[in-house]
């Protein structure tokens, strides 16, 4: 399945920023995605974003349910599902739920994340009621059987081989997540443990499926070519009988048991040099603060010019060296991850790296960066409103994240509003000595 989709950069966003940036703000009239929301009786909550630019429809259904959920000697469910939910309903033949989707001209796919599973299908706009059908199906009795459990713990068996064992560091995002977490729900990654799919049985399963997968825990949304009305006749006629289920608790708030430091190392067998991580504990991603902290990465290693890459002049023996955010939706980070050569003691790199934080802290960054990653963020988030699925994807999250579907509508006026106060802020807050973990991954020795 698709990889959750992130930002893209389009021509007519870069037209909309570099104008705002030649002539204020104020003269560029930025778009808005109009919303109409509805909750039915059973709980679950709709979202219509009618557009008429293009004959395509976009129906997507989001679930508030993630590898975050899993109970933890049963992980890698959320995503299992992902697979078992294209298979077919007490409608819907196995096997024919995709033929029925291409017939009509569509294109299905999902993704899933530690917080959250995404399904949608982009149709014309005369078959968008056959995304719509599916759905309710899907959500209503899908096939749940013990050969197709069987089937797709094997395909997600081999998914894992592929994706994670095929390079020594294919694992190495794992490791870096067990030391942050350890047992909370963010310590184990979305695929799972390939030992506990092997030990789920088809009533665990099940169970799993009729805690989370129902209306009250999952958003529809609904955007391209629809006449907002028509739509809800559909929608109360396909989602009305689904029963409520049972209202879904979601986890705690990480609260880390001590501080947010240690050195940990490990030896990979096929290195064939040292690689670093540095994670510093940020903020969940429904705060400010995360929006922030996403900015500082950007920063970090925007162009040859940038921090990051700086350091690799500075210090000849990091071949590479990245900055990523590692957001959820009840805890957050940022890694740091380097590669270096033999000689280079990771010491050096950790107290490199942390010089340029305090520099941040204490200096910001300047007017002219700043300015320049506002527009990088405009001219992606522009394109949110011409990108059917895109939009989709961000009214839900933001619906069932932050129960504000509207604040897309926002986001660049939150993105605005950072101001150098709050970088030196954060950077102080956050990108400290004591609150980082160093995982230092060496070549395994030969005998």
């Amino acid at each position: 399945m698709k990889a959750k989709i992130r930002c893209i950069v389009c021509v007519l966003g870069a037209v909309l920023s570099c104008a705002a940036a030649a002539f204020g703000r104020e003269s560029v009239k930025r778009p808005q995605a109009p919303l109409y929301e509805y909750d039915l009786d059973n709980g679950l909550h709709v979202i219509i974003s009618p557009d008429t630019t293009s004959p395509i429809v976009n129906v997507g259904m989001m679930y508030h349910v993630g590898s975050k959920n899993e109970p933890s000697d049963r992980t890698g469910f959320a995503h299992l599902f992902e697979h078992l939910l294209f298979h077919g309903t007490g409608n819907i033949p196995e096997g024919q739920m995709e033929v029925y989707m291409a017939a009509a001209g569509g294109y299905s796919n999902a993704s899933t994340s530690a917080d959250r599973t995404f399904y949608y299908t982009i149709l014309p706009t005369h078959q968008y009621k056959l995304g719509l059908w599916i759905e309710s199906e899907r959500m209503l009795h899908p096939i749940i059987s013990q050969s197709g459990l069987d089937r797709e713990r094997e395909v997600v068996k081999e998914e894992s081989r592929q994706r994670y064992d095929t390079t020594p560091l294919g694992r190495a995002p794992q490791y870096m997540q067990a030391f942050e977490y350890g047992d909370y729900v963010y310590g184990w990654p979305v695929i799972g443990s390939m030992e506990h799919l092997n030990a789920a049985s088809l009533a665990d399963v099940t169970r799993f499926f009729k805690a989370y997968y129902v209306p009250g825990n999952a958003c529809l949304v609904v955007t391209g070519d629809v006449d907002p009305d028509d739509c809800m006749k559909y929608v109360h006629a396909y989602f009305d009988r689904i029963p409520a289920g049972a209202p879904v608790v979601q986890p705690p708030l990480f609260n880390a048991s001590g501080p947010w430091s240690g050195f940990r190392e490990m030896q990979i067998e096929g290195l064939s040099r040292p690689h670093m991580f540095i994670s510093y504990a940020t903020a969940p991603e429904t705060s400010r603060d995360a929006l922030i902290a996403d900015l500082l990465v950007s920063y970090l290693g925007m162009d040859t010019d940038s921090p990051l890459e700086r350091l690799k002049t500075e210090l000849p023996g990091i071949s590479r060296i990245t900055a990523t955010p590692e957001q959820y939706e009840l805890a957050g980070s940022i890694w740091i991850r380097a590669s270096l050569a033999d000689s280079l003691d990771y010491r050096v790199v950790a107290e490199a790296v942390q010089r340029e934080m305090d520099h941040i802290a204490a200096h910001g960054i300047s007017a002219d960066d700043l300015s320049r990653m506002r527009i990088s963020y405009q001219s992606g988030y522009v394109d949110m409103y011409y990108d059917v699925n895109f939009l989709g994807e961000m009214l839900a999250f933001n619906y069932l994240e932050r129960g504000d579907a509207s604040r897309v509508n926002r986001l660049l006026d939150e993105y605005d509003g950072i101001t150098n106060e709050d970088i030196r802020r954060v950077a102080g807050q956050y990108f400290t000595r004591d609150n980082r973990k160093i995982l230092l991954l060496n070549p395994k020795k030969t005998e």
